[in-house]
């Protein structure tokens, strides 16, 4: 026998979904065919179960304009910082209630620091959109300058691996939290 309220659950996943899928495609759509892009984007990794990101993203697509305005923010900053540097990895995001954003970056190779800088500095200057009884997290899986996509599924920020965990693994939200310096 189904729940209602699961499939109601499974809905909402499955829109959520598609509206971060359709804004990245929209992106690469735009994109047209050129030479070098200076940043390519992959995908949305969503980096927290679904029961917790329906919880905290009062409007999904509220989020999906905000996953956008990341990516337009993060190719000025690629182009902005005048290093031509070819490398996948992940920006991480983290948006938290009032209105409070945050990012991590977590590169396959070391990232020029100028470079690295452009990118933290104009994506955390995007307005977040308002999360709500906790931080949301998900990543960008990007490559700048044709670079070949990370292998890797999910990010794990050097900052995230070397924060204490008395008592063993954090959640996600958990974990960023515990790392957030306003």
């Amino acid at each position: 026998m189904t729940h209602p309220q699961l499939i109601a659950t499974g809905r909402l996943r499955h829109r959520f979904v598609g509206l971060l899928v359709a804004a990245a495609i929209a992106t690469i759509a735009s994109r047209g065919a050129q030479a070098a892009e200076p940043i390519t984007h992959f995908n949305v990794v969503l980096l927290q179960p679904s029961a917790v990101l329906e919880e905290r993203v009062p409007s999904i697509d509220a989020m999906a304009a905000y996953v956008k305005a990341v990516e337009a923010a993060a190719r000025e900053a690629v182009i902005a910082s005048g290093v031509q540097q070819s490398v996948g990895g992940f920006i991480v995001v983290a948006v938290r209630p009032g209105l409070k954003s945050n990012v991590w970056l977590d590169f396959d190779a070391m990232l020029d620091l100028g470079l690295k800088q452009q990118i933290g500095t104009r994506v955390r200057a995007v307005a977040p959109f308002e999360a709500i009884k906790g931080p949301v997290v998900f990543a960008l899986k990007v490559a700048t300058w044709n670079g070949k996509e990370s292998k890797r599924l999910a990010p794990a920020p050097l900052e995230w691996k070397q924060a204490p965990r008395a008592g063993g693994p954090l959640e996600v939200g958990e974990l960023v939290e515990s790392l957030w310096t306003d």
